[in-house]
């Protein structure tokens, strides 16, 4: 409940800084199009509104697309509009005409609908007021500058913690599962729960999907950005991190159908599955332990431990000396035998 609490007001905040940001850069390149001859000052805070996006690279992306758009649109436009008459027909045909070339040379999809959009206000306006088609230019270029140093100065956007926090809560929803599997086998893996399990699986997954896409984020929201200090350097020992919680999921979502197709046999001894419950909870113990130390370390990325540190774990499983020579063959029989059965069941 807390956490949600938090997590609204964190977005609450974000959104009234992003509001302000296109207030004051709409304010300031309006005056600045005033101060520089423009008769139509608008158009720069226009393209500021459009240009602000979740990152200042997106912005500055967004506004050189819109830049590129707008002077490509303008030189489709300037050419031929003196020899046509304003009406729907025309107008849809200069856009015809004027976005098949973007799309034959595959440029962005935002170029695109900017030459669109320039095509269509240069060619309406061009007839009702003078000095339209460079206040379209002047005015643009001032509203993506403005934009992008404003989105970059004042508070610029920064992803990090939210992508800590999605990873340390898919850690602890890691450590959970292992702790499930672990009471599973040592209750003689029952079909039913194993079913449960599997759906945890299939959320953990969903959840792992979206730590990844909030660390993309976090890694955009980071270029073009002054103010990152030693944020790049933390972001990148998260991610050491998190590609160790990957492999502890993979581990976890191979070995369940085992423990169930090995708990059907007659081979597994209460041993087994004690020594295999110890070797899970061992795990899923180290795992929380080192969630449970990094919230310190966040600040000061010079004493983040690298990732897991799994050398004090002992392995609580051997196989005897005489499989010891095949265990290699043994794994990778067992995998090909599981893909091979998962293929005709498909095909029933």
């Amino acid at each position: 409940m807390k956490k949600n609490i938090g997590t609204q007001k964190t977005g609450l905040l974000k959104g009234l800084i992003l509001i302000t940001k296109i207030s004051l850069a709409s304010g300031v390149s309006w005056e600045l199009s005033k101060m520089l001859g423009s008769n139509h000052p608008y158009l720069a805070p226009l393209t500021v509104i459009l240009s602000i996006q979740e990152t200042v690279q997106h912005s500055a992306i967004y506004a050189f697309y819109r830049i590129i758009g707008t002077i490509f649109g303008i030189a489709v436009t300037i050419f031929i509009i003196s020899h046509l008459a304003i009406n729907g027909w025309t107008i849809g045909l200069l856009l015809l005409g004027g976005m098949l070339l973007p799309v034959i040379l595959r440029v962005h999809k935002t170029i695109i609908h900017q030459v669109a959009l320039t095509i269509l206000l240069v060619f309406v306006f061009v007839h009702k007021t003078n000095y339209y088609v460079s206040d379209r230019i002047k005015d643009t270029i001032i509203g993506a500058l403005i934009a992008i140093i404003i989105h970059m100065v004042v508070f610029p956007p920064n992803y990090v913690k939210e992508a800590q926090q999605t990873l340390r809560q898919f850690g602890f929803h890691l450590v959970q599962l292992l702790e499930k599997t672990a009471h599973w086998v040592n209750t003689n893996c029952d079909p039913v729960k194993g079913q449960h399990l599997r759906t945890d699986i299939t959320k953990l997954l969903q959840e792992l999907h979206q730590v990844q896409k909030d660390f993309r984020m976090a890694e955009k929201s980071l270029k073009l950005n002054p103010f990152v200090k030693n944020k790049k350097q933390l972001l990148k020992q998260n991610e050491q991190f998190l590609s160790q919680l990957k492999t502890g999921y993979t581990y976890i979502s191979n070995i369940l159908d085992t423990f169930s197709d090995w708990s059907k046999t007659d081979f597994i001894s209460k041993l087994d599955q004690q020594q295999w419950t110890t070797q899970l909870q061992m795990i899923g113990a180290y795992i929380e332990k080192q969630l449970k130390e990094e919230p310190a370390n966040y600040q000061d990325p010079t004493i983040f431990k690298s990732g897991l540190d799994l050398s004090s774990i002992s392995i609580q499983i051997n196989i005897s000396s005489e499989l010891e020579p095949y265990r290699y063959q043994l794994s990778l029989y067992n995998d090909t035998l599981k893909f091979i059965q998962s293929l005709r069941k498909g095909q029933q």
